[in-house]
């Protein structure tokens, strides 16, 4: 008996569903309590428009990170300065599924000088991505028989040459698969965005007998 050890592959691409748009929010100054204020307000207006979007249908979810403060001390010398500098921040992500109002509020965030906008990153819904990857899968498995055959093929020229599966594990390298993230560029003209395509891909390892 012959083994045979091959890899099958397969990559599909969809059309990106879902943007995530991450907004920063950092105030710094050297009075502590105005620097808690102002970043307070910021963050719960932010709030505010994070459940609006997910109540007007639009995102499907957000999430509200917990602020982190720190203080810079004052320097030492002359040229240095005599205060503190106090720092806050925060950032709350927002998960759209209306890609146009998506465009809409990165323009608009983009335009004010107390937040940072993040690259968006682009997503596949989860039901999306697993019906990907199980069609993915099927045919990484038809690539590996193809593989396979013409290996036999090879070998035994003259004689039966069908092989016969024996073992078969999949190689964790999709994209599009649990706990990894997908990421592309965006590209914007105004507040039009270019939505990306996202590669599922999937890939196995089989032996088989001959």
């Amino acid at each position: 008996m012959v083994t045979i050890t091959v890899e099958g592959t397969h990559r599909l691409t969809q059309r990106a569903e879902r943007g995530v748009l991450a907004l920063d929010i950092a105030v710094h100054g050297e009075d502590r309590d105005d620097v808690v204020r102002r970043h307070a307000h910021v963050h719960g207006e932010l709030a505010d428009v994070a459940r609006q979007r997910r109540e007007a249908g639009v995102a499907v979810g957000f999430e509200v990170g917990s602020p982190w403060a720190w203080t810079d001390g004052p320097g030492a010398g002359p040229d240095q300065r005599s205060t503190p500098v106090h720092h806050l921040s925060s950032t709350i992500t927002i998960t759209f599924t209306d890609l146009a109002a998506l465009a809409a509020d990165v323009a608009a965030f983009a335009a004010r000088a107390d937040l940072g906008v993040q690259p968006v990153r682009w997503e596949l819904s989860d039901d999306t991505r697993e019906g990907l990857l199980d069609a993915a899968r099927g045919r990484a498995v038809q690539d590996a028989v193809r593989r396979a055959r013409s290996y036999a093929a090879a070998i035994r020229p003259d004689g039966p040459a069908e092989p016969v599966l024996t073992s078969v594990s999949e190689r964790q390298m999709h994209g599009g698969g649990p706990g990894l993230p997908m990421f592309a560029r965006s590209e914007a003209s105004g507040i039009a965005f270019t939505t990306p395509e996202l590669d599922v891909e999937a890939a196995i390892v089989a032996t088989f007998a001959i």
